[in-house]
């Protein structure tokens, strides 16, 4: 080992003389450099297990070691030039004269060297100590990934070659690596003195589309069915015709062919077609490795939307969604979004390198758009007397004579909505904050207010349309309330939700969020109706308190999320009654067993949401409609606001009963297991309104102690004493046994807990 480790240090020696005789190390720092080199050296040669953390620990100290050598290199550097700058101005041309040879040959003796083999030294032992490390621990991912972007950051270009390659070898199975290896393949490196800022004969190296595309297809036979390779392909040979347009581009500029327009557009299409030929064949294959996955598909879209002048390969793609994917929702979807897009746009992409647009391309590209169905520039449409047709409107009326379904008549009226929306936010904008992208929506004899109010319209035929061919959801009708709600039309929106929520439990299929949402609107519509000093405000047909009990009767207890749902949205309404009755708290402490009765499962706590986000966003299955989707509620924020309800309208032992029922006869109180930050933030706040209840009810009664009568035993006040005491040990110990459930991010909490019961077993009260 000895014997090993003194070889390597002795190929040090010149490059370490050679730094310094050159003065960028003291010889005090070459002796600390080799010391540490060879502690370094035995930890990594001795018998015991290797550790990686000996190498990367060594890697990294000669990596710093480089930058300052970096950093003394280029300050000698600097003050030499200064030093000559300074002669210079004294009139001392002394190195510049042309002496006898003695003196030149002394003159070059005592010459500062710029360079040497102290250089080069630090980087290539890198190199060294990384190929060792990746031969010891069989190349993991992560040391070669880190090898690689080494060597890019300090110019090493010549080891990525074999860096990838290596890599490749050991990890076929990782996309990101062939796609990093045919990327430097393909788009190849800088060559230039790095060293010395040198960058007059900079150029581009090592660039080859033949060894790039090898890389790819290699990649591709092993992972068939990786998207990530089969997109980073499409967008090589992407990159590849730009390359090619960009050097046709400037070989033309200078041709003054006087051919006629007709023949140079048919040209011009044709070399268009030849060279996106290897795109499709490319999309081609990899639609057949995955030919189910429309979002897959819309990539290539958006891969294509990145270079310029690939209109007729987006429609490519999109005629494959439209064949393939015509009888499904997605499909649909996606044909409606690209023609949108593509609107709003005025069909401009990024140019990327090449920012200047042809005048020929703009000429022959109007009658390409039209062929393709899709929408003219911006300004031809604003210069158009009348509204041009609407490729988006017509693509959503085949869609939903094509497919009937709820989730399609859902999508659609969001659409509809979404530009309902942003008309109306247009006709709020000042001139100066206009929207160009909205001036397909908008006629010529039109203002924004007036095309949303088109729009609108359109929405009620889809509403109107669906409700006579028989075609309901739970979505579709939430749907449809917000936007009558968003028009003020609270009635309609009650009698909508009051018949979804009827035909719901009718039909078996009980959905929560119609109940609750109704229970909402009525409060609202309550609200309104007692704020608003218009006498014709009309009430709502039914509280929120009557429309949730009705739904506790509909609904079945084993349907345990929406059962809890609506249960504890009662007892919140219960609570926000201004006045308590003796039947309110009845009711409420029946509701609360229940909720206990449920809570039993930790499995069913969690968080608490948004009434809005609960009630809107549920993009399960909507032809299903199988209830409220994964939100379900906190429960232990109802827990709180029972307990504080009932410490200002019950007395002490219903207090009492409260907290035992959850914290010792409910498996809810006993562990962190299943609960969210949220939910254990709630669990904090009951056991301290428990504790402070306790700690207050033990101060009362150690006060009312002192002036008692003489007939109570003195033996009595002692165990009524001890049991306040044992109650609050005990509910001290809980709260610490469940937050250490919860692991280390509760150990102040735990902490806290911990002071308060020694606090209570060994203090004087």
């Amino acid at each position: 080992m000895a014997e090993q480790v003194q070889s390597i240090l002795e190929r040090m020696v010149p490059p370490l003389k050679d730094l310094r005789n050159r003065g960028l190390f003291s010889p005090d720092e070459i002796r600390s450099i080799v010391e540490r080199r060879r502690r370094s050296e035995y930890l990594l040669q001795r018998r015991s297990a290797a550790r990686k953390s000996d190498y990367l620990r060594y890697i990294e100290e000669e990596i710093l070691l480089e930058k300052l050598r970096k950093l003394r290199k280029e300050k000698v550097l600097t003050d030499r030039r200064n030093e000559r700058m300074s002669r210079h101005a004294d009139g001392d041309f002394s190195d510049d004269s042309d002496g006898d040879d003695d003196n030149a040959a002394t003159k070059r003796k005592h010459a500062y060297q710029t360079s040497g083999p102290g250089d080069s030294h630090i980087l290539s032992h890198i190199h060294f100590l990384y190929q060792r490390t990746l031969k010891k621990f069989h190349y993991p991912l992560d040391i070669l990934l880190n090898y690689a972007n080494f060597s890019k950051e300090h110019k090493s270009f010549h080891m990525l070659g074999r860096i990838y390659a290596e890599g490749l070898q050991h990890h076929p199975r990782e996309d990101g690596l062939w796609i990093e290896a045919a990327s430097f393949e393909y788009f190849g490196y800088v060559a230039q003195d790095y060293e010395n800022g040198n960058e007059a004969n900079a150029k581009v190296v090592g660039s080859s589309i033949r060894n790039a595309r090898v890389l790819m297809q290699r990649g591709l036979r092993i992972n068939k069915t990786s998207k990530e390779l089969w997109l980073q392909h499409f967008a090589l040979e992407l990159h590849y015709v730009q390359k090619l347009r960009g050097r046709r581009e400037i070989l033309e500029l200078g041709d003054g062919s006087n051919d006629s327009e007709d023949d140079e557009d048919t040209a011009q299409d044709e070399k268009e077609t030849s060279s996106l030929l290897p795109c499709q064949i490319i999309f081609k294959n990899a639609i057949k490795a995955n030919p189910n996955d429309i979002q897959f598909r819309l990539r290539f879209v958006e891969a294509c939307g990145m270079f310029p002048q690939t209109k007729q390969l987006e429609g490519h793609i999109m005629e494959s969604v439209t064949r393939d994917f015509g009888e499904s929702v997605e499909g649909w979807v996606a044909r409606i979004s690209y023609a949108e897009e593509g609107m709003q746009n005025g069909e401009k992409r990024n140019m990327g390198f090449l920012s200047k647009v042809m005048d020929d391309v703009d000429e022959h590209s109007g009658d390409e758009e039209q062929s393709e169905g899709r929408p003219a520039k911006k300004a031809r449409i604003e210069s158009e007397s009348e509204i041009s047709e609407d490729p988006a409107l017509e693509l959503l009326h085949e869609a939903l004579e094509a497919v009937p379904t709820p989730k399609m008549y859902l999508e659609c009226s969001r659409f509809l909505q979404l530009r309902i929306q942003r008309l109306l936010d247009e006709g709020q904008s000042s001139d100066e904050d206009k929207d160009e992208g909205l001036s397909h929506l908008i006629g010529t004899d039109e203002d924004a207010k007036v095309a949303a109010k088109r729009h609108s319209g359109l929405l009620e035929e889809l509403y109107q349309n669906a409700k006579e061919k028989n075609i309901s959801s739970t979505n579709l009708a939430l749907d449809q309330v917000e936007y009558l709600c968003n028009e003020r039309q609270y009635q309609k929106a009650e009698e909508l939700l009051s018949n979804a929520a009827d035909s719901s439990a009718a039909g078996g299929n009980n959905d929560a969020r119609l109940w609750l949402r109704w229970a909402e609107l009525s409060q609202q519509m309550m609200e309104d109706a007692e704020a608003s000093s218009i006498s014709d405000m009309a009430p709502p047909s039914s509280s929120p308190i009557r429309i949730l009990r009705r739904a506790l009767k509909c609904t079945p207890i084993h349907e345990r999320q929406s059962y809890t749902l609506i249960l504890t949205d009662l007892m919140r309404h219960l609570m926000a009654q201004s006045s308590s009755s003796l039947k309110t708290k009845n009711e409420l402490h029946a509701l609360f067993q229940k909720l206990i009765l449920i809570s039993q499962g930790s499995r069913y706590s969690i968080p608490n949401v948004n009434k809005r986000r609960l009630l809107a966003n549920n993009d399960g299955d909507e032809d299903s409609d199988e209830g409220v989707g994964d939100d379900k509620v906190n429960l232990a924020v109802t827990f709180v606001a029972y307990l504080k309800y009932t410490m200002l309208h019950d007395d002490k032992d219903a207090i009492q009963s409260i907290y035992t029922s959850v914290l010792y006869h409910s498996n809810y109180g006993k562990s962190c297991t299943g609960k969210t930050e949220e939910e254990l933030i709630s669990m904090k706040d009951f056991f301290d309104t428990c504790l402070q209840f306790e700690l207050a009810n033990r101060t009362n009664h150690s006060s009312a102690a002192t002036v008692s009568s003489s007939g109570d035993s003195r033996k009595k006040k002692k165990e009524k004493k001890k049991a306040r005491k044992m109650r609050l040990c005990q509910m001290y110990e809980v709260a610490i046994g469940f937050f250490e459930s919860g692991g280390g991010f509760w150990r102040k909490v735990v902490d806290e807990y911990q002071k308060g019961l020694d606090d209570v077993k060994y203090g004087f009260q």
